[in-house]
């Protein structure tokens, strides 16, 4: 398990400057961001699902929570995009403060 450089979580926390035009694109500016952070904590090159499944099992988080994440790949479908937003940026201030998973 890998440690996120203070660089690169300040790269991370780049996405709370970035302009967008809404939720939807936020979620997908987000996540494309703690896709990245996840590659290096995780040490691996998995698409987002696997990477969110892979984080779920080791940070033992509850079902919920992962498969709130999970329909970040597909923003437009059913979940709320303010619920599923918030569920993003924890998990960057997550990453933020402790800079791994399961420690």
């Amino acid at each position: 398990m890998a440690h996120l450089r203070k660089d690169q979580t300040e790269a991370l926390l780049e996405a709370l400057d970035s302009a967008t035009s809404g939720p939807l694109e936020e979620i997908t500016i987000v996540r494309a961001k703690l896709c990245d952070a996840l590659r290096i904590v995780l040490e691996s090159d998995e698409p987002w699902s696997g990477l969110i499944t892979h984080a779920a099992r080791l940070d033992g988080w509850h079902d919920q929570r992962r498969d709130l994440l999970l329909r970040a790949d597909r923003p437009d479908a059913e979940a709320d995009p303010d619920t599923l937003l918030t569920a993003l940026w924890d998990l960057v201030t997550e990453l933020n403060e402790r800079r791994t998973l399961g420690d």
